[in-house]
């Protein structure tokens, strides 16, 4: 049928229902894509996809999310395992206490006896030589809160009492040459770690200035993990 047959009023409403169409159409189009982007997340106006590719597309989103987390989570591990300093500090193991001076603990001094204990040594020598024992649990690694004595280069456990810090007698089984080894994020005592040693009666091990006590003096005088508590083990 052409056009020019049909009156003026017929060919109105027949343009008025093609026009119609085509804005239906342009509008499906249209609503297609703002579909695409609100599941897709952005795509470029115009491209109609397939609900079975938009669900593959869904799909591996959210299975990547658990694969992000574990890549998180071996992030933190490899973080965690940078921070250990060294190897594991075990029962019977030769070690060096280091003091906030930078001084080791080795030498024992006094006016009548050589008893009193000092830190005094520059280097890691067999004069600043420690031997850790555990008091229980001997197979496994020391940790943060293990009961622990330490054999002096002489041969003698470290004792405390009261103040003093002393080295007179091998006592395995002694309640004054029993000290705690604290290190304050926890876990495993690892060589170079930063810890603090606990006499039995709770005060804290500490160490003088050197301007203050120059024969580099060991003492328990206080339960505080302050800045002259603060040792170093390493191996």
């Amino acid at each position: 049928m052409e056009l020019k047959h049909l009156k003026p009023r017929h060919s109105r409403l027949l343009l008025a229902s093609v026009v119609g169409i085509l804005v239906w159409m342009h509008s499906r189009t249209v609503l297609d894509d703002l579909g695409d982007l609100f599941v897709q997340g952005a795509r470029i106006p115009g491209s109609i996809q397939s609900v079975s590719t938009i669900t593959r597309d869904s799909e591996f989103r959210h299975s990547s999310i658990p694969t992000m987390r574990m890549d998180r989570g071996s992030l933190v591990q490899l973080r965690a395992a940078k921070k250990q300093t060294g190897e594991t500090i075990m029962h019977g193991d030769t070690v060096y206490i280091k003091v906030m001076t930078g001084r080791y603990v080795g030498e024992l001094d006094g006016t009548t006896k050589l008893e009193w204990v000092k830190a005094r040594g520059k280097q890691k020598d067999k004069e600043h030589a420690l031997t850790i024992e555990k008091m229980t649990n001997r197979d496994e690694p020391v940790k943060n809160g293990d009961v622990v004595m330490f054999v002096m280069p002489t041969g003698v456990h470290m004792d405390v009492l009261g103040s003093a810090v002393r080295a007179r007698y091998y006592d395995p089984r002694g309640e004054w040459q029993k000290i705690t080894i604290v290190k304050q994020d926890g876990g495993d005592i690892y060589s170079g770690d930063q810890i603090f040693l606990r006499g039995h009666q709770g005060e804290y091990l500490d160490a003088n200035p050197l301007e203050r006590a120059p024969d580099g003096e060991v003492k328990a005088r206080w339960r505080d993990e302050g800045e002259w508590q603060v040792m170093w083990i390493e191996k």
